[in-house]
């Protein structure tokens, strides 16, 4: 019997460049922005102060014909930069098409090797049939070498352009005809128009995307900041723009430290920078299923200078205006920009996690640290700005302000979803819960709220209803033995509502308990407060759920007030150090604390409209 058996399928070609293109593509576009930079301060600047006659003519001559030069570099780094990322989003296009041929291979060698074991069990009178079989799978192996010879002509093309467009800038004479050229892209009228659609999400969406490719290069190059910064740009293009601005500070900052002592403001703006740096490294950490390379990471956030130098930022890993399911997460106190590369890690965890619950879906998780987190530096506990920061843990300002600013966020994510209507959790922590809670009472273009360890839904949110999410959508985690939750409750400064409360109506979903512990213990306190995306915990499978669109465990909510419980806790350790006597020593201390917190609230209630920023208060801490 013969049976004419195509080959095993030859492995499909390795592309010699991969996504490591990229970080060329970010040098050259950070260097492009910087030498922007320069070209904007010869154009402002001309002979020094004081100079005259020749020597003022000579100096502004020389500055002109420098920035003449600057301009025709810029435009050649603008041309050249245009034309890697382009090849770089080639690139990834080309890669997944390589992934897909690799799998049809797969299955044909394997549908080959069953064949060629068919036939050698088989007798002559089945030789029709498996010649049949024999030929349909053979066509199945010409289809995938003509894909195979097209894929193979694309990436010759996409180099072929790269290279085209690097030998159209590579001498002074065609930079300088560059910088000339007709159409050539006018940085200053664009980046006008985008300055008066801010504000308007889906207004900047539709008009980026009018723009031709040269001219967002250019606006990238000349004004990264805000172009990284804008909510509607597409989260490609705000982290190219992003990562150039990083990448200029890093380089500056750097450099400088080797020449002298940075200033505490400029220290914290390396910090800040190297953050982010951080967080885009630890994407590279995570494979993602569906293309088998490093999960995409994209800085959708950059500005080191920003809320009194604490500095924003966020980071996306995945997809957001593709993926199935996006999620945002919102940390609590003590975050600045230089915390992003550790928030980065739980945005990771809910990542890794969304893989293995839903792995038919894609997925994208930010870190998000956009608002002013209360925080301190214990190397100024005398500064009373320092203090005065982290005392805003107590009220709800920066929960508030913090709030709008995360809606904004939200609101260009959607404003730049390519379609795929991305099933979007916010997932706020701690003091994150009462800034996302106030984001979500104002309106939060979001399809699940979740709230883990919170001290509170804010004081404008009663119940469930008022956070505006529709039935059945604000989910609740907190742990009995958590501290932070025991702060929720009515009160004219505190943070509002307890949402873990059965009374409140959002759905409780089971985090666990926590383990008990006593005042000498305090650490594990704080642990069952920050391990609620710890990895492998039910807390984590349970907020991911959430964010997949599955049902979650779910528990009864606390018929208990949260304050009750740091009371009982003060009861049982009393009991704990030997100390039965609660109703004569505890509970006097805890209602004379009260009564002068409160004597307290109601001096600074009047007073703190005249201090700027107000003095916080514990008041509502033991209502």
């Amino acid at each position: 019997m013969t049976v004419r058996i195509p080959d095993q399928v030859a492995v499909i070609p390795e592309m010699e460049a991969d996504q490591g293109a990229k970080a060329v593509t970010d040098q050259l576009r950070a260097t492009a922005t910087k030498t922007a930079d320069v070209g904007s301060w010869t154009a402002e600047n001309g002979a020094p102060e004081g100079w005259s006659g020749d020597a003022s003519a000579a100096a502004n001559h020389a500055m002109t014909t420098f920035n003449a030069a600057v301009d025709a570099v810029t435009a050649a780094f603008t041309t050249v930069a245009a034309a890697c990322d382009e090849y770089v989003s080639r690139l990834a296009v080309l890669a997944r098409r390589r992934l897909d041929m690799m799998e049809t291979r797969a299955g044909i060698n394997i549908d080959i090797q069953t064949l060629v074991d068919l036939v050698h069990a088989s007798d002559v009178e089945d030789e029709p049939q498996l010649q049949q079989r024999a030929d349909a799978i053979a066509a199945r192996v010409a289809r995938l070498d003509e894909r195979r010879v097209a894929w193979e002509d694309e990436v010759a093309a996409n180099e072929d352009t790269l290279v085209a467009a690097f030998r159209s800038a590579d001498s002074v004479g065609e930079a300088r005809a560059l910088s000339h050229a007709p159409g050539q892209p006018d940085a200053d009228k664009l980046r006008h128009e985008l300055e008066q659609r801010n504000g308007d999400p889906k207004a900047i969406n539709a008009w980026w995307m009018a723009l031709t490719p040269a001219e967002r290069e250019a606006l990238k190059i000349d004004s990264p900041d805000l172009v990284g910064n804008t909510d509607g740009i597409p989260v490609g293009d705000r982290d190219e723009a992003n990562r150039a601005s990083m990448t200029r500070d890093l380089d500056r900052l750097q450099a400088l430290a080797k020449e002298r002592e940075l200033t505490p403001e400029e220290q914290q703006m390396l910090k800040n920078a190297q953050g982010a740096r951080d967080a885009l490294d630890k994407g590279d950490t995570i494979t993602d299923p569906s293309t088998g390379l490093p999960v995409d990471s994209n800085l959708m956030l950059y500005q080191p200078n920003a809320i009194h130098g604490d500095g924003a930022a966020a980071v996306a890993y995945g997809a957001p205006e593709t993926a199935d399911n996006t999620s945002v997460i919102v940390p609590g106190i003590m975050n600045t920009g230089a915390s992003l590369g550790s928030n980065g890690e739980s945005a990771l965890d809910v990542l890794t996690q969304a893989y293995k619950t839903a792995p038919g879906d894609s997925h994208a998780t930010i870190a998000w640290i956009g608002y002013d987190s209360p925080d301190f530096d214990m190397d100024q506990l005398k500064d009373p700005v320092n203090a005065a920061d982290m005392a805003n843990v107590s009220n709800e300002r920066f929960a508030e302000e913090g709030g709008k600013r995360l809606s904004d966020f939200v609101d260009g994510l959607r404003a730049s979803d390519t379609g795929s209507d991305s099933h979007l959790t916010v997932i706020g922590h701690s003091y994150g819960s009462t800034t996302a809670a106030h984001a979500a009472h104002d309106g939060l273009a979001a399809d699940d709220l979740v709230l883990l360890g919170s001290p509170g839904a804010g004081g404008d949110a009663h119940d469930v209803s008022d956070l505006n999410m529709g039935d059945g959508h604000v989910y609740v985690g907190s742990r009995d033995n958590d501290p932070v939750t025991w702060l929720g409750g009515e009160g004219r400064l505190g943070l509002g509502e307890d949402p873990s409360q059965a009374s409140f109506g959002a759905t409780r979903i089971d985090v666990g308990d926590g383990d008990t512990f006593h005042v000498e213990d305090f650490g594990q306190g704080l642990k069952n407060h920050t391990t609620y995306f710890e990895p492998g915990s039910e807390s984590l499978k349970d907020v991911v759920d959430v964010t997949v669109g599955h049902d979650p465990d779910v528990i009864d909510g606390r018929d208990q007030a949260a304050r009750d419980y740091l009371k009982d806790y003060a009861k049982d350790e009393a009991a704990h150090y030997g100390n039965q006597a609660y109703d004569t020593y505890v509970d006097p201390v805890v209602d004379g604390a009260r009564d002068v917190l409160d004597t307290a609230g109601d001096v600074l209630e009047h007073t703190g409209r005249l201090l700027s920023p107000p003095i916080p208060t514990f008041g509502g801490l033991f209502r």
